[in-house]
């Protein structure tokens, strides 16, 4: 539904602070009862982060938002762009160091880290991401959000660190 609002109601929902803020929240929340609806505070941050990934400009340009085979975790590492490590440099979009302090943070800590992060692979993400680990990410504390963040972002950096390898191979340094 987020990618078919138009720009002018996606940048409603990208500067909420509370869902009292936004009428087109409690919009989704009766559309989705069982799930906004029941918890409309937290629900709130995640639609908020969702519509800051959603891209811009009118309906017909962006491109889709949810990719179930894109992680979370990946895109935090190669910031939603297929050509990376080879199109932006070699160090992931979201260092080591910001993904440890996401995966430990709880709570409000867990969010303002999530919304800034947000903010930086909206300006680099170039296909969807699984948007049900962006939900997981706030939605299940109890979860192991290391697990399913760090597993995803450590592959991919995996990948690209051995494609350099051998791309280096038989180089005098």
């Amino acid at each position: 539904m987020l990618q078919r609002l138009p720009p002018r109601r996606l940048a409603e929902l990208r500067r909420m602070e509370t869902p009292a803020a936004a009428p087109l929240f409690w919009l989704l929340a009766a559309r989705y009862p069982r799930t906004i609806g029941q918890r409309p505070d937290e629900w709130a941050a995640v639609i908020r982060i969702l519509a800051m990934l959603t891209g811009r400009g009118g309906p017909a340009h962006r491109g889709f938002l949810h990719s179930a085979e894109h992680r979370w975790g990946e895109v935090l590492c190669d910031g939603g762009d297929r050509t990376w490590p080879y199109s932006a440099g070699f160090r992931p979009v979201i260092s080591e160091q910001r993904l440890a302090h996401l995966i430990a943070a709880r709570g409000e800590q867990r969010r303002g880290l999530l919304e800034r992060i947000a903010r930086v692979i909206a300006r680099t993400r170039r296909h969807g991401v699984n948007v049900v680990d962006v939900a997981r990410t706030l939605l299940d504390p109890g979860s192991d959000v290391g697990r399913f963040l760090a597993g995803p972002y450590y592959r991919r950096l995996d990948v690209a660190v051995r494609k350099r390898e051998a791309g280096h191979e038989g180089e005098e340094e």
